[in-house]
């Protein structure tokens, strides 16, 4: 069996190694017996859309597309209070957020939408390079193979067949710097994963999709009356329906049988970041340099050396950041002050058990037919 490290286990790793040897599926792989369930808006709005850009249904008219987004929205808050929320405004209150969010981005969403989508919440998992060899496989003292595994909220080709990573996420706030975005190193990562996933292709870059979260509830009673599919079914109509081979929100349809050949066909000149900002949205397109992306993997490589070692240090590095949101802080301050720390695991942890399918999700492991399909080869990257 290969030793299997994840995007999220990496993070871990580097935000605080006492917390990734509690809960990483190659070490201790514990998690809290009570945690209760806490609402996340980011993931709910991604689950939302990743119905609104499913490549089945990009060219469905709106009428009938824009209901089906608003009720996964619903099934994904539902689908988080069932683990265990109790705090039923609580979650009344994120729902609606999550309703007037979607209604503000429908709108805006044509008006900048640049591509077309080809993959939604895909995984992928690719064989870690050996930073001492880097034409072989990383491999473990027992002699097994080591495995990176991550998943990109939306595949997308733009108008000109380059193909982009784009992440979803919600912010509360100020949009963080644009600097941290150009560091983000899961998503530099994931570039460099995925053209190892699908040899041969390239990936342009990263597209950040952030969506503002609201900063109070809509409580306005003849607003809540009206079922949010039906003022989505009512903006729908006001808005021009886009078929097979037209062009839709700024991008391009290339039908299959054309894009077998297609290559990409890069502007004359292109800016390394594009950046929109306006009405509580963000849409950052970053390029990314082919050598960027091969150091972004001699990065994971390292990393991943060190926390596949069989002697790798473990140690707390506790901050007002990590603390208190970590699920291992009770055993994390036992052993801080000397003590053994099993009868508090014990009490309060299990073995996580094996993953289980998800309930209602999109993506997996197949290309979009028609718009925005895959080409069974790609061009190759040149150096950079």
């Amino acid at each position: 069996m290969p030793c299997v490290v994840t995007a999220a286990e990496r993070a871990s790793f580097a935000r605080c190694r006492r917390q990734w040897d509690f809960g990483a599926g190659t070490r201790q792989d514990l998690e809290p017996l009570r945690r209760p369930a806490v609402p996340d808006l980011d993931r709910a709005v991604r689950d939302a859309l990743a119905v609104y850009y499913f490549p089945g249904m990009w060219d469905w008219d709106r009428g009938v597309r824009l209901p089906l987004v608003v009720q996964e929205l619903d099934r994904a808050v539902h689908r988080q209070r069932r683990r265990g929320g109790d705090d039923a405004e609580r979650w009344r209150d994120v729902l609606d957020q999550g309703r007037s969010l979607l209604d503000r981005y429908v709108r805006w969403a044509p008006t900048v939408d640049r591509f077309a989508p080809v993959l939604v919440e895909s995984d992928f998992e690719v064989t870690v390079l050996d930073p001492a060899r880097p034409d072989a496989g990383l491999v473990t003292a027992a002699g097994e193979a080591v495995r990176y595994s991550g998943r990109i909220d939306l595949m997308a080709v733009d108008a000109h067949d380059a193909y982009w990573i784009v992440r979803h996420r919600v912010v509360d706030g100020d949009w963080p710097p644009t600097e941290q975005l150009v560091a983000d190193e899961e998503s530099l990562a994931a570039c460099w994963a995925w053209e190892q996933f699908y040899l041969g292709m390239t990936i342009t870059g990263t597209v950040f999709n952030e969506l503002r979260r609201p900063s109070g509830t809509a409580r306005d009673p003849a607003r809540r009356a009206v079922r949010p599919w039906r003022r989505l079914r009512a903006r729908a109509a006001a808005l021009p329906v886009v078929r097979q081979h037209e062009p839709s929100g700024g991008g391009r349809s290339i039908p299959q049988h054309r894009r077998m050949y297609a290559r990409a066909r890069e502007p004359g000149h292109a800016e390394p970041i594009e950046q929109r900002v306006e009405d509580g949205f963000r849409r950052t397109w970053l390029r990314r340099r082919p050598a960027d992306v091969a150091e972004a993997g001699r990065r994971l490589a390292v990393d991943v050396a060190e926390m596949a070692r069989a002697d790798v240090e473990v140690y707390p590095e506790p901050s007002d950041q990590n603390c208190p949101a970590c699920p291992y802080l009770d055993p994390c301050r036992v052993l801080s002050a000397g003590n053994d720390a099993r009868p508090v695991l014990l009490s309060g942890y299990r073995k996580r058990p094996p993953g289980k399918p998800e309930e209602g999700r999109l993506g997996g492991r197949a290309w979009g037919m028609g718009r925005g399909a895959a080409p069974p080869r790609f061009r190759r990257r040149p150096d950079g």
